[in-house]
């Protein structure tokens, strides 16, 4: 049986047959494509070297590093739109997500093949579908992450393995688009799109244009590289588009959809980087289904880095790090580990404590520098920074994140400025003879973290306050999230002090009535505030970072906390910050989807010791390890329901686990899902029967054996009634297990009222 997703990409298929129809013997032209092709090569293989060069950090970094490895994970793609509904239903959505696996560079395109062969097996009814199934879907890998955690590092490191043919060795042709230089109300041919985007000159006529295409088409040695979906000045992803003709001109939101249906150049391999929001917002005819999320620095890659950053100085900072775990789990991301280790180089540094402080820190740092001396007049720096910030806002608002020079006069935003806090390139014509071959200078913020920082800093500083107060259903846009965390952390006294050391006080406007309303934004309904949504008011109370608002916020707060875990340590840092600020009693609900054995572990053990109780805790796809046990154990006293779904690596726990269960005062529900179990876990199960009041054993397949070992130990319970056994799901021995219990269970209530 073939579901709606299938036949839309059956329909898809059936468009892109008449695309290759048309196009895949196109009408023999007078042109010899082979010296074009070798021209094209060459200027892609040179724009690909300098992409591997390109910083994206020159405000704080002074000299050239070495890429370290970035941690990567595969994920469940959510395939239906309903997928937020589906996750409310915590624990079945859960059942049937994959274990997250360690997965490098090389493996992407194997894995997104292994994924799409099996999918075909379930979904597909014929050999054909299953075909067009697995060229859809095996060919393009979505890669997610969080702002700063190195997705476009993990891109650059792509090109420069396709460049040493360690990565898709036949590759010939990579294209790599960052998403933010489209034009996005521009209407172009294909091959016009991938040339302008890709910074590559040619100077086609208009028969080199289209042969060139066709030559591209049904070429399997083209990849595309899609860098910052996130970053594009256009909603329309989420929508279905239109069939592009190959060598029609068609709007760059249009041709990008084309492409990732492989309606266009169906033999390419593409790679899409994104925030995960943006990427889970793409319509699903042309979203990647294979998708893996860059979870970071690990201790190796970070030690790596930092020495390259600090030299000698390197285990001085790493014993401060050690010391200050708020800023240790900041550090997860490679951006945020780099201003770090250059704030805390200085002892001004030792102090910070939220990504905010760190930034005011190194702007501090920079515009007092010797790179700003001289080229701005220090009475005018604070004029020029306000229109900086100026800039980035309207940029946000425009969806615009690259700028022309009519954006820097429009500001009246000195040279000098841009020079010094921007990339700048030239943006050179493609395509037919009679185009301008010299395009105009673009610029972009050294990173987009700095963007979205002096938005934060226009918002909350210059902003006149009707025009902020209107702007509330604009910051709970997930594009926004970034900018809003900063605006928090200007709240801060502190930091608020800081950035008057800068910005003219003359120009501050409001500020004391906008931080009542981000105080009030942040309380507004809290009290059934829930998963991630609680998770990200943390976040904010966190780099808000004062005593005061986190009482107000506990005040506010329901004393029972539905939470997800996140899926990186800074939001570990998050949660743990605001529940040791509470000095009230609060019963936490933590039910995992998607997140890693470090994090889980890093915030349960910096939940020890708070006012806060684990009362439900549910470990999902998980790899159990020493430490991790070891800070669930910490805990296992509080609990009142314990769940292990699909974790792995348990069995070797199990006798610690079964000892610590009976050592409780009282019961506790267990629930074994989709479990694994040996003779010895069934041992050490039926050993701490007596100290459980609910063993739900779902989809959990036992042997007859084991059968006899549970049912044995359920006959000689104390007391029958206190115990109950579900099987949701079972087969074979465990049902009729379970079938055996609840007759034996009427039989002893008869007996008792006899």
């Amino acid at each position: 049986m073939i579901d709606s997703e299938i036949n839309r990409s059956i329909v898809a298929s059936q468009n892109s047959t008449i695309v290759n129809n048309i196009h895949q013997h196109p009408e023999p032209a007078p042109v010899n494509v082979q010296p074009l092709a070798e021209n094209l090569k060459s200027q892609l293989v040179h724009r690909s070297k300098q992409v591997f060069g390109e910083s994206n950090m020159t405000i704080q970094l002074d000299r050239k590093i070495r890429a370290v490895r970035l941690e990567m994970s595969d994920v469940r793609q959510p395939i239906h739109d309903e997928w937020r509904e589906e996750m409310k239903r915590r624990d079945y959505l859960s059942s049937n997500r994959q274990n997250n696996s360690s997965v490098t560079i090389g493996q992407l395109f194997d894995k997104a093949l292994e994924k799409a062969q099996l999918e075909a097996e379930v979904k597909c009814s014929t050999a054909a579908a299953k075909a067009e199934y697995i060229r859809r879907h095996a060919n393009i890998v979505g890669v997610v992450g969080p702002p700063g955690v190195g997705k476009t590092t993990v891109s650059k490191m792509m090109v420069n393995q396709i460049l040493k043919h360690d990565f898709l060795p036949g590759t010939e042709f990579p294209f790599f688009i960052n998403v933010k230089d489209i034009d996005f109300n521009t209407k172009m041919t294909l091959l016009e799109f991938l040339t302008t985007n890709s910074r590559v000159k040619v100077n086609y006529t208009e028969e080199e244009s289209k042969a060139m295409i066709a030559f591209l088409h049904n070429n399997p040695n083209v990849a595309i590289f899609f860098d910052g979906l996130d970053e594009a000045s256009t909603k329309e992803f989420a929508m279905i588009s239109h069939v592009c003709k190959l060598d029609g001109k068609s709007k760059p939101v249009d041709i990008m959809k084309n492409l990732f249906n492989f309606t266009l150049l169906p033999k390419a391999k593409i790679v899409v980087t994104s925030r995960p929001g943006p990427m889970y917002k793409l319509h699903p005819d042309y979203r990647p289904t294979s998708i893996f999320e860059v979870l970071g620095l690990l201790e190796e890659a970070k030690n790596n880095l930092g020495t390259q950053l600090c030299g000698e100085k390197y285990p001085a900072i790493k014993k401060i790090l050690d010391q200050q775990p708020n800023l240790a789990h900041l550090c997860y991301l490679p951006i945020n580990f780099i201003l770090i280790v250059f704030c805390l180089l200085s002892n001004e540094g030792s102090d910070i404590k939220t990504m905010t402080q760190v930034l005011i820190f190194s702007m501090t740092r920079f515009v007092e520098s010797s790179h700003l001396k001289g080229e701005v007049p220090l009475d005018k720096v604070g004029a020029e920074m306000v229109k900086l910030g100026r800039l980035a806002y309207k940029g946000l608002q425009q969806r615009k994140l690259v700028f022309e020079k009519s954006d820097f006069d429009d500001v009246e935003l000195a040279d000098k400025m841009v020079t010094n806090f921007f990339h700048t390139y030239v943006d050179k014509s493609s395509g037919l003879r009679m185009n301008i071959l010299e395009g105009n200078k673009r610029s972009y913020f050294t990173h987009l973290t700095w963007h979205e920082f002096y938005a934060a800093v226009y918002l909350m500083l210059f902003v006149p306050y009707r025009e902020f107060e209107q702007l509330k259903s604009t910051f709970k846009d997930t594009q926004w999230s970034v900018v809003v965390k900063f605006m928090f952390g200007i709240c801060n006294p502190h930091a608020y002090k800081q950035l008057q050391l800068i910005f003219p006080a003359n120009m501050i406007k409001y500020y004391e009535e906008k931080k009542k309303f981000m105080q009030s934004m942040m309380m507004e309904s809290l009290r059934s505030a829930r998963g991630e949504d609680l998770n990200q008011r943390f976040g904010w109370l966190h780099e808000y970072n004062d005593d005061e608002t986190s009482k107000t916020f506990e005040d506010c707060l329901h004393v029972e906390l539905y939470m997800e875990p996140p899926k990186h340590l800074p939001g570990v840092g998050d949660i743990v910050y605001a529940l040791k600020s509470f000095t009230k009693p609060h019963k936490l609900l933590l039910i995992s989807f998607n997140t890693t054995t470090e994090v889980y572990e890093t915030l349960l053990r910096g939940i020890h010791g708070t006012t806060t109780t684990i009362t439900e805790l549910n470990i999902v796809n998980i790899e159990m390890k020493d430490s991790l046990m070891e800070s669930l154990l910490l805990h296992l006293d509080a609990m009142k329901w314990l769940r292990f779904q699909r974790v792995t690596n348990l069995s070797p726990y199990m006798e610690s686990l079964s000892n610590a269960i009976n050592q409780r005062s009282n019961k506790i529900q267990l629930s074994l899902w989709h479990q694994q179990l040996n003779d010895d876990d069934v041992i050490y199960l039926a050993g701490c029967l007596g100290n459980i009041s609910r063993l739900d054993m779902w989809r959990t397949n036992i042997s007859s054996d084991q059968c006899s070992v549970l049912k044995q130990t359920i006959q000689q319970l104390p007391s029958i009634q206190d115990f109950e056994l579900e099987g949701f799901g079972a087969t074979g021995d465990l049902k009729q297990l379970v079938k055996w219990f609840k007759q034996y269970k009427r039989s002893q209530r008869k007996c008792n009222i006899l």
